[in-house]
């Protein structure tokens, strides 16, 4: 089987005002344990060492120390072996040339870098514990030390943002030179400082304008929008994160972490002082043939490439194209999809108005 393996890392050394995610402000005394847990976890799911992609994201993986991130290298190096990207993430503030040199080691070729944006003020205001001087001097460090294949991550809509503070902080993600940029529309969640101090929400005509404007400028500059939120130049797509969307199964491990085997999607919870204790919460959810087609759909039309006509037909038994027929004349007539001899996908305009499209279909 072709795996995937996704390791969450709660930890971070300050929590971002709009970040939902399960994380939790490092302390050294939860780390030992909480790296035994996940030995315990590859043991409960039974993980095989063929790994094709492993993505280690948080919180802030890199937020560990230096002893710490090797414990868990060690830990992940069994899996590693058939592995094609190796993906970690990190924060600005705790890249250092030390770690680098050992995710270098151990194999890691891929690296996700927190940056969200490059104005200042607006860094405070998000809880980003970095400045734009910084982000520049890590990105060299980073491409010194021989990672070509990085992405940086831009959140737009922010309160009050304007078009051209936007297309300032695009200019200045490409004067970093990355090959892959994931943009973000800020979104208020519950639980978030965001939400409790009530940022205002741009419209959704401002959001839309600043989508395209997003998109516009990075193809001018040659990347290719590949999945909804992902811009990548030609070879530089994420493998692992393209898994998600072709719906296919995967590992996860760690607390707050979510899996996708045998048509069943689990979450790990529980919260993190039971999971210290080996106290797990699992959540599952079967995937039954309706839910799974309807995934399918919402998943693989965020791509360029939309969906496979002979993968649908393998993994359901149904021919797209004769099956939803109807839909599809409806959608190809508003100009939302496309399909040609292999693959069945939306348009520019298809992808504006993805919800529509799904609907539609699955109506």
């Amino acid at each position: 089987m072709n795996n995937g393996l996704y390791v969450h890392i709660p930890f971070c050394g300050a929590i971002c005002h709009y970040c939902d995610f399960t994380k939790f402000i490092y302390q050294k005394n939860w780390v030992k344990p909480y790296l035994e847990e996940l030995v315990h976890d590859l043991a409960l799911f039974n993980v095989p060492f063929s790994q094709h992609t492993i993505y280690v994201g948080g919180g802030t993986p890199t937020v560990l120390r230096f002893h710490e991130l090797k414990a868990l290298l060690k830990m992940l190096q069994p899996y590693t072996k058939e592995v094609v990207e190796y993906t970690f993430e990190g924060n600005i503030e705790s890249i250092t040339l030390p770690k680098l040199q050992l995710l270098k080691e151990y194999g890691v070729n891929r690296l996700s870098i927190g940056v969200q944006s490059t104005n200042n003020e607006r860094l405070k205001e998000l809880n980003r514990q970095h400045s734009y001087r910084s982000i520049r001097q890590k990105i060299e460090l980073v491409k010194k030390m021989g990672f070509h294949n990085y992405s940086v991550d831009l959140i737009y809509g922010l309160p009050h943002q304007s078009q051209d503070e936007l297309a300032t902080d695009i200019a200045n993600i490409l004067k970093l030179e990355p090959p892959h940029i994931s943009t973000y529309d800020l979104q208020i969640e519950t639980n978030t400082v965001a939400f409790i101090n009530k940022w205002p929400k741009i419209s959704d005509e401002e959001s839309r304008m600043m989508y395209e404007s997003v998109l516009n400028t990075l193809r001018n500059h040659g990347f290719e929008r590949y999945e909804v939120s992902n811009f990548a130049r030609p070879g530089f797509e994420s493998v692992h994160n393209k898994r998600y969307w072709r719906n296919e199964p995967y590992f996860a491990i760690g607390l707050g972490a979510s899996g996708y085997i045998e048509h069943k999607r689990y979450k790990i919870g529980g919260g993190l002082t039971r999971y210290l204790k080996g106290e797990r919460k699992l959540e599952e959810e079967a995937i039954t043939p309706a839910m799974y087609i309807e995934e399918f759909f919402m998943l693989g039309l965020r791509m360029k490439e939309g969906i496979s006509l002979t993968d649908f037909k393998i993994r359901t038994g149904l021919d797209l194209l004769a099956t939803y027929k109807n839909q599809i004349d409806i959608l190809k007539a508003r100009g939302l999809v496309k399909y040609n001899d292999t693959h069945f996908f939306c348009t520019d305009e298809g992808i504006l108005l993805l919800d529509s499209v799904i609907i539609t279909l699955i109506s």
